[in-house]
């Protein structure tokens, strides 16, 4: 299902279709919700929300938005906002979760050489006491997961799993 990233007739790219699990988030009736409100936002009918569409949702509500509050509105998605990142972001935000970048920030303050893995043994020391401290039955759960090799954590991989992105371009 991943297909590399395609140029839309004003030059825009699309985002990167990635496997995912953002279905599994909510009931069916709930998506179909999310769905005619996709659709209601998406006024130009392209299948992709973006700054023009959000003003003309606006302006029908009487609104006049302010242009900088639309383009951040619009850059909380990785790329080009499509109903499954839609779906995405409203999990993130219902769910609790933080964003892809923001996790893989948190692993790279520990990553001194900046080389996308840490020890293994410093990760779970981490995780077990520092933040919302993780219990051994966690730690154990969370390394079910984990991509680990030599007693090495991938974790811009792992970062990929947690988020049920596509691991295989990492």
């Amino acid at each position: 299902m991943a297909e590399e990233a395609i140029k839309k007739k004003d030059g825009q790219q699309r985002a990167q279709r990635t496997q995912s699990n953002v279905l599994a988030m909510f009931p069916q009736p709930q998506i179909q919700e999310f769905k005619e409100a996709f659709t209601m936002i998406d006024q130009n009918r392209d299948g992709f929300i973006d700054v023009e569409d959000l003003k003309d949702i606006y302006s029908s509500l009487g609104r006049t938005p302010d242009p900088k509050q639309l383009d951040e509105m619009v850059k909380e998605a990785p790329g080009s906002l499509n109903f499954t990142s839609f779906l995405t972001l409203f999990g993130e935000k219902l769910h609790g979760t933080d964003p892809e970048s923001t996790i893989l920030s948190a692993f790279q303050m520990f990553d001194a050489d900046n080389a996308g893995e840490l020890p293994e043994e410093y990760v779970k020391d981490l995780l077990m006491n520092m933040g919302d401290n993780f219990t051994p039955d966690e730690i154990k759960q969370t390394w079910k997961e984990a991509p680990i090799s030599g007693g090495i954590v991938d974790y811009k991989k792992f970062t990929k799993i947690i988020k049920g992105s596509d691991t295989d371009n990492v």
